[in-house]
């Protein structure tokens, strides 16, 4: 990095860890040979306050693509989450993004609805993103909370959800290929590591919260090569709030006064994370 400035300047260069970054303090060197002129202390004002924290919600799915059916239709959950979750962050001061605030999709491709959700999530006008999504499984035994963060998926299963995700399929694998070629960059890439590990600690918290508030149990956080979190710049994970197929979770997602415990648990887990300032704008 080159950065080409104007005068004599003064360098300070400082080294950190968790994460691995450089810190270049620069200033105006002093004139030593002119004594500077006093100037008059300035009015007295009120500190700016700091800027609201932006979240992106990103309700899954919508308008042609209803995503898993079960108990529940799961565009339809999501929406009613993410709807219930913006009031509370709103309340709390936060300022709060959709993808999609109504049954809508933002492409009917599949792969251009995806992409133009993560274009959203590329971008220095938010500190967070979070997909929110139900689950399913082929057995129909399965229930509790999973929450992914960008990263090459580890085992069998999580591919398989992956690849579901990512439009299930041939399309499904063509895209969990693209965003796996995203993925491997991440090996080589310091920023791309340290928001890798902001991303997971962020999941850690959503999953632990979200489980808390609802007695869901938290099946923990996994990385998932998902096409929607490929190009996020920001903390981004994608929340699997529950298994919509699930005789008896799939009913709790059905009922309104579950899904408000659901938001309350992602708003727990959001304010959590962001009181241990472990973002940036």
């Amino acid at each position: 990095v080159v950065v080409r400035l104007k005068g004599a300047v003064e360098a300070t260069v400082r080294r950190y860890s968790d994460p691995e970054r450089l810190v270049v303090d620069l200033s105006l060197k002093k004139e030593a040979s002119t004594p500077a002129k006093a100037l008059p202390d300035p009015p007295r004002s009120r500190p700016p306050k700091p800027p609201k924290p932006v979240v992106l919600l990103d309700p899954g799915h919508g308008g042609v693509d209803p995503g898993m059916v079960g108990y529940v239709v799961e565009k339809e959950v999501v929406l009613d989450v993410a709807l219930r979750l913006e009031r509370l962050l709103e309340r709390e001061g936060i300022e709060v993004r959709l993808t999609r605030d109504r049954d809508m999709h933002l492409s009917p491709d599949k792969r251009e609805d995806l992409s133009r959700r993560a274009a959203l999530a590329d971008s220095s006008q938010v500190n967070l993103f979070i997909s929110l999504h139900v689950n399913a499984t082929p057995t129909r035994t399965a229930q509790g909370v999973e929450v992914f963060y960008f990263g090459r998926a580890q085992d069998a299963r999580v591919l398989t959800q992956v690849i579901r995700e990512n439009g299930g399929g041939e399309l499904g694998k063509r895209l969990t290929q693209e965003a796996r070629t995203v993925a491997e960059r991440i090996l080589f890439d310091i920023v791309a590591q340290a928001n890798q590990r902001y991303s997971q600690r962020l999941a850690e918290t959503l999953g632990r919260k979200l489980s808390q508030t609802t007695g869901s149990p938290f099946r923990g956080t996994f990385p998932g090569d998902f096409f929607v979190l490929r190009y996020a710049k920001v903390p981004a994970v994608l929340v699997e709030m529950g298994f919509g197929d699930h005789p008896a979770e799939g009913r709790r997602l059905a009922d309104p006064t579950y899904r408000e415990k659901v938001a309350q648990g992602l708003l727990s887990g959001i304010l959590t994370f962001l009181a241990n300032g472990a973002y940036a704008r």
